[in-house]
């Protein structure tokens, strides 16, 4: 069974003592029939109730002795203080000796005389008085707070008041701990919010600085590659111009140069002048090879089969001219283009090829070389792919491998795209889309 409450047992202990006290009343008015000696079952009976009231005593006293409450009993009339039990004399640090036969107000704790007996008086009145948190002070001046309950009842016919006093110092510090820590928590998040609040307003100012910046910049990168664009226009153009001076003009007298020397050498064999007619061969032989030097130049600056004959016959010339000066494998596809009409994308995708096929010649440590060309739908689409060490991916973006960056700006120039990429140990690939509209002419 559980055990019985402080409340339970005192109202127990009354109802014996009531039971007890009404069963003396009918023994002292009904005395026995013989000699005036009170009846058995009546002994019987009170002796059952005197049992039952130390029982309730008893237990009431190992609870009062034990409870993690302070118990304070007071004489209902006067006040004074007749029992404390042991967790009340360690809570408010008073002996046994120092609370019995003192009035509440006359022990520190309570030592407000008057708010001690104005409580003391409603209590006398209403029987029952509850504070929820009083302030106390122990004798060793350590602040202290209650929870003080009163109640008033009778005990061997005397009324008694009971005070129950349990110590919610813990709880109410942690609660003043934990007020503070609100309010130091709104401090801070008024502080965090008007930091955060500051942070927004400079970060909206660099993003708009940023934007600002980001649009110059972006102003600035478009000048640069009209500029860029601008560059290689006027490059291929001078290119063009110097190709054909130097075909046209500087391989015209070498070749005129050749005539005379000839008919100079047959001159001076007819005459059996056979010395300075041999000295005479070898400055023809020497004018052959600037003649060939010449012409290598001028298609080197601005071949002519990429004027006359298109993109497709230039790509494949020089894939030609790569494979027999490198001897590496290269095969070129050529699907659905004939040739460009517009100069600028012609000339974009021969110097592409022509860049790639350089950088495998240089780089890649390749046996074979793919170039494929072909039509879909407006655009153009061109892939090199090797079957070479592979590029490295810090390389590709690196702004110091120009030809690259050449390729990437060349074709973004004229609104295309350019995508490298590759795999160590599997090959490089570039891979070039430009739009071309109408401008191409199918073979289909």
């Amino acid at each position: 069974m559980p055990s019985k409450t402080k409340f339970q047992l005192i109202a127990e202990n009354a109802t014996l003592r009531a039971r007890m006290a009404e069963l003396e009343y009918k023994l002292a008015d009904r005395p026995s029939a013989k000699g005036g000696k009170r009846s058995q079952g009546g002994i019987t009976d009170r002796r059952r109730i005197e049992d039952a009231l130390k029982a309730s005593e008893v237990r009431y006293r190992r609870l009062f002795e034990t409870a993690k409450d302070g118990i304070l009993i007071l004489d209902a009339d006067t006040g004074r203080i007749t029992d404390a039990n042991p967790f009340l004399q360690d809570m408010l640090e008073y002996s046994h000796a120092e609370l019995l036969g003192k009035m509440l107000w006359e022990i520190g704790p309570f030592r407000d005389i008057a708010a001690s007996r104005d409580a003391f008086r409603k209590l006398q009145r209403k029987k029952y008085i509850r504070y929820e948190n009083l302030p106390l002070e122990t004798k060793g001046r350590r602040h202290r707070y209650v929870e003080f309950v009163s109640n008033v009842y009778r005990e061997n016919g005397t009324r008694v008041i009971q005070c129950n006093i349990r110590d919610i110092t813990a709880r109410q510090r942690a609660e003043e701990a934990l007020a503070n820590a609100g309010i130091e928590l709104e401090k801070r998040v008024e502080e965090r919010t008007a930091e955060l609040l500051t942070a927004n307003r400079l970060m909206k100012k660099m993003l708009d600085e940023g934007k600002r910046s980001e649009e110059k910049l972006t102003k600035s990168r478009e000048r640069l590659r009209n500029f860029s664009g601008r560059l290689q226009s006027l490059l291929e153009e001078e290119r063009t111009r110097i190709s054909r001076e130097i075909h046209d003009e500087l391989g015209q007298a070498l070749t005129s140069m050749k005539l005379d020397l000839s008919s100079i050498r047959r001159s001076l064999d007819s005459k059996r002048l056979a010395e300075q007619s041999a000295k005479v061969y070898e400055i023809e032989q020497t004018v052959n090879r600037i003649i060939r030097t010449v012409r290598k130049i001028a298609t080197e600056l601005r071949p002519g089969i990429l004027d006359e004959l298109g993109v497709a016959a230039a790509i494949e010339w020089v894939a030609k001219e790569f494979q027999n000066r490198t001897r590496i494998d290269c095969k070129v596809t050529i699907k659905a283009v004939d040739k460009i009409s517009d100069t600028n994308r012609a000339t974009a995708i021969f110097r592409v090829v022509q860049e790639s096929l350089t950088n495998v010649m240089r780089h890649a440590a390749a046996s074979q070389v793919n170039v494929r060309l072909e039509k879909k739908g407006d655009n153009l689409l061109l892939e090199v792919r090797d079957n070479g060490i592979g590029i490295m991916e810090g390389r590709i973006f690196d702004t110091k491998s120009l030809g690259l960056v050449g390729i990437r700006e060349r074709i973004l120039l004229l609104g295309g795209e350019a995508v490298i990429s590759g795999k160590p140990g599997e090959g490089t690939l570039v891979r070039v889309t430009l739009p071309i509209g109408e401008e191409a002419s199918s073979n289909a």
